[in-house]
């Protein structure tokens, strides 16, 4: 980024959503991820994300304008080969709430009905998206703006020919254009309601926009056949069309959208964004479903962590990277300085006792030693004594039983008015922000927020020194509850969603609290074939809110398990659960249910070496 277009803006950690983003935010705080290359490719994909995972900043962020302001203000050569060589011309379509609601609050329409204004609209939708875009074409590619507003006068009157079939004289640049064409709309679903109201329309009356009555993205096409024509883009170019927040639409929708996918070889590609077990469907309109792999590629989000950690080989460091780039980047354009002028993520958050690697001494008589004497199981012991000073040791037994040994320990003496101080430092932030960008965010926001209210000078985002670990410790338990909570109020299945996920925590506080600690903690929960639908509900929506994750692998990254599966507890809840953030070994479903179970009936279940079994307390056997 150019020193020349860093200026002061807002205070960025209080702004977590892509969209109540400027083009000048986003471009400024981006960052590209594995996710973010693989989708510049002449490929139709499905992108799959969780809430808050950044789905709306990727899709925003492959269209032309935003990848030209890039090009010309960030050192990202692959971007800038991508607009100087035409390679690949993004189109950022958002299907957002409020524009699927015109199309589910019309329930006297029959399918076929359904199905044809379904296709007005996206059809309209995508031409009033391709205006910036041709804006911002005709910006880059032609040079002096006597010759850019010429050829967009041109541009426009063959558009208004043949998308309104007016006079040219109607519009005569790109931005009257678009807002006709949102008149359009608008007049459209007046004119369905009056029909819906009178049971049909006057005979003088013509149907509002007829020329977007034709197959899916005809009229798309033929605006950007008319673009490439006056400004000689290559026939190799690539475009890409971003249809955002596809979970809005129904599988009606998808059907005629993979119906697309399936039939059009030529060079307009979908990029599709929703979220898990949110592609409702493979089926099509033309009786071949897609294939993956064949048809279009599924993109996981949540697999970028993996994917970059098969390359670099430390799959703990690329989280904390992302993190500390994101941290540095708001940083620098909500107090408009950058480098040496430019608070570091270290010297706010500093260290986390926890995560961050520490030279400790475990000779025989060390402190570690006593505590894992006090809280490790016998194996766990014998084994750390006969590892103990070999090469070996730290990687097998300090750095796994570590961080868990002093949160044990820390819970363990909390009482009074002694406050926690384990949630806290940089990694620790970054860790329960679960790679999710609005997470991580929300996180910096609160610690930022409640170390203002302490009293602490103000420096634009509200700090300029450490702040006190009991600090953020209480700001990140307070965080961690709030997210639990929310999901209380969610539609249809909330209380039920919000039960669950405290089943699974409760289960794995007392696997850390409670039971003899291991170099492995329980933070993961295995499902199989036998789960109930009403679960197997539960876990889909947790999955799509980021609560929980599934474990993908190097193998599969892009795959989602089906009706089965193993899934870890969103590091975001950990503070509240008081866990350790890390992504440890799994235990069936069905057990976790039955210790909950136990408990709901008044046992003391006490969890055993092997987590397949449960036991009680001698005084409930003696009962």
């Amino acid at each position: 980024m150019n020193d020349a277009n860093i200026t002061h803006m807002r205070n960025l950690f209080e702004v977590d959503n892509a969209r109540n983003l400027s083009r000048q935010e986003l471009v400024s705080t981006f960052i590209p991820t594995q996710a973010y290359w693989r989708l510049l490719s002449s490929e139709h994909n499905v992108i799959l994300g969780a809430r808050g995972q950044g789905k709306t900043a990727l899709a925003k962020m492959l269209s032309h304008d935003h990848m030209a302001l890039m090009a010309s203000t960030r050192d990202e050569p692959r971007v800038r080969s991508a607009i100087v060589d035409q390679e690949f011309i993004g189109i950022y379509l958002p299907t957002r709430l409020e524009w699927v609601g015109g199309l589910k609050n019309k329930p006297w329409l029959n399918e076929q009905q359904r199905e044809e204004l379904f296709q007005w609209r996206l059809n309209i939708a995508s031409c009033i998206a391709l205006a910036p875009v041709a804006k911002s074409c005709i910006t880059a590619y032609l040079n002096g703006r006597a010759e850019q507003a010429r050829t967009e006068a041109i541009l426009v009157a063959e558009l208004v020919e043949d998308w309104i079939g007016d006079t040219p004289t109607c519009c005569k640049d790109l931005l009257q254009l678009r807002r006709h064409l949102e008149d359009l709309d608008y007049r459209k679903q007046v004119q369905l309601l009056r029909e819906r109201t009178t049971g049909r329309l006057p005979a003088s009356e013509e149907p509002v926009g007829l020329h977007f009555a034709m197959e899916l993205f005809a009229p798309l096409r033929r605006g950007i056949a008319r673009l490439s024509r006056l400004l000689s883009i290559k026939d190799s170019c690539s475009w890409l069309l971003c249809l955002d927040e596809a979970e809005f639409l129904e599988e009606l929708d998808h059907r005629i959208i993979n119906s697309h996918m399936r039939a059009y070889p030529d060079n307009l590609f979908l990029k599709i964004t929703t979220m898990p077990y949110c592609h409702h469907t493979l089926d099509t309109n033309i009786g071949a479903p897609l294939v993956p792999g064949q048809d279009f590629e599924y993109v996981n989000m949540d697999s970028d962590r993996v994917l970059t950690a098969r390359a670099s080989g430390d799959p703990d460091t690329i989280g904390t990277l992302f993190g500390r780039t994101l941290f540095g980047r708001l940083m620098e354009v909500s107090m408009g300085v950058r480098g040496q002028d430019s608070l570091s993520i270290a010297q706010v958050f500093g260290e986390s006792a926890l995560l961050d690697p520490r030279r400790e001494d475990w000779d025989a008589k060390s402190e570690n030693i006593k505590l894992l004497e006090k809280y490790g199981s016998p194996k766990t012991i014998a084994r750390a004594k006969r590892l103990l000073g070999s090469p070996g040791f730290p990687s097998s037994i300090g750095r796994k039983i570590n961080g868990p040994l002093l949160l044990r320990k820390e819970v363990d003496e909390w009482s009074g008015n002694k406050a926690l101080t384990v949630y806290s430092g940089a990694r620790m932030a970054i860790r329960c922000g679960d790679d999710n960008p609005r997470h991580i965010i929300k996180v910096f926001n609160a610690l930022l927020m409640t170390a203002s209210r302490q009293g602490r000078k103000r420096h634009r985002v509200g700090i300029t020194s450490c702040i006190p670990p009991a600090v953020q410790t209480r700001a990140m338990r307070t965080l961690s509850t709030t997210t639990l909570n929310q999901y209380r109020s969610f539609q249809g299945v909330g209380p039920q969603l919000h039960k669950f996920l405290k089943m699974l925590g409760d289960y794995m506080r007392a696997d850390l609290h409670e039971k003899p600690l291991t170099t492995d903690q329980v933070t993961s929960v295995t499902v199989d074939d036998s789960v109930s639908d009403s679960d197997w509900q539960l876990i889909c929506i947790a999955v799509g809110h980021g609560l929980l994750h599934p474990n993908v692998g190097g193998s599969n990254p892009d795959e989602l398990p089906w009706c089965g599966g193993t899934y870890h507890l969103a590091f975001a809840l950990a503070p509240h659960f008081l866990l350790f953030p890390r992504r440890g070994k799994a235990v069936m479903l069905s057990t976790i249910q039955r210790f909950h179970e136990m408990q709901s009936n008044g046992m003391k279940p006490l969890l055993t070496a092997n987590d397949k079994q449960l036991k009680l307390f001698e005084e409930d056997i003696d009962q």
